[in-house]
């Protein structure tokens, strides 16, 4: 998941643009054009292709935005920063082609406010005496069986920050607030950053824990959608994730950019009958245009 994915720990705001924090008030936007995927572990479901990635960042006194993440800083100092944190759900993107985070794949990973798109336009509908059930994509052509919708949730919690010489700490502890699926999630990441010339390289790697709430609304499988394999619930799960990413400042408008992001599905998820695979892979490569 990235944490879109993955998490990636943003600069602190200034009042002068330095080499280590970003001026306030300044609104950001780029977008990239490049070529990549992300590989979908639904079964019998297409891999989701990445060719057009925008960017949307904003930092104000308070107030910033981080693609889809919405914060308010409750507290900073040179290296700390304690803030509240708005941000999307993550794993609906295997089930919706069009979901934002499968777009802006540099956002923590997790959806927008609110109830999210319930996709209704997208996805066939079946009659069931009234109620409906929706079939997700890429099972629509090789079953026959009926499955629920699985929507956005909007995530709301605290995060943490401290930069170190050494390493830089995120933390996270979020909430469905939406009633999606009332499930909670803790992310925890550590990244290290480079830069010489024009190139810039950052990697990290965290966990995410999501509770048993979150991973039976997306993973599990009730009565009504059960085919010979039979229902499926399980407990929490802990999610190994890593990234990587390296720029290149070619103009001052345009740079070349690499991403890989890795999320390492615990046997809770892979063993769902609705999943063919142990792993989720994000590699992207472009150019990434500056307005």
């Amino acid at each position: 998941m990235a944490f879109a994915p993955l998490l990636a720990i943003g600069a602190f705001a200034c009042e002068l643009e330095t080499e280590d924090c970003v001026e306030i008030g300044k609104w950001e936007l780029s977008l990239g054009v490049g070529a990549g995927i992300r590989t979908n572990p639904l079964e019998a479901t297409p891999d989701i292709p990445l060719f057009l990635i925008p960017e949307v960042n904003y930092n104000g006194e308070r107030f910033f935005i981080q693609n889809l993440d919405f914060g308010f800083i409750l507290w900073e100092s040179e290296t700390q920063q304690l803030n509240l944190l708005a941000t999307p759900s993550y794993d609906q993107v295997y089930f919706h082609r069009w979901s934002p985070s499968n777009f802006f794949i540099d956002s923590n990973g997790f959806a927008t406010t609110g109830k999210g798109s319930t996709d209704d336009e997208d996805l066939p509908v079946i009659d069931t005496g009234g109620d409906k059930e929706l079939i997700a994509p890429g099972f629509k052509d090789v079953q026959t069986r009926q499955l629920r919708n699985r929507r956005m949730a909007g995530l709301g919690g605290i995060e943490y920050s401290v930069t170190t010489t050494l390493v830089d700490l995120q933390l996270q502890y979020v909430t469905d607030f939406t009633g999606v699926h009332d499930g909670d999630e803790v992310r925890v990441a550590l990244a290290k950053y480079w830069s010489t010339g024009r190139h810039q390289i950052s990697a990290s790697v965290g966990a995410i824990w999501q509770s048993s709430e979150v991973i039976n609304y997306y993973y599990g499988v009730t009565g009504p959608e059960a085919d010979l394999r039979g229902t499926y619930s399980t407990d929490a799960v802990l999610t190994p994730v890593a990234r990587v990413e390296w720029n290149y400042q070619m103009t001052e408008r345009w740079d070349l950019r690499f991403l890989a992001n890795y999320r390492q599905l615990p046997d809770e998820i892979s063993a769902s009958p609705l999943i063919n695979d142990n792993k989720v892979i994000t590699v992207f490569i472009g150019g990434v245009y500056h307005f």
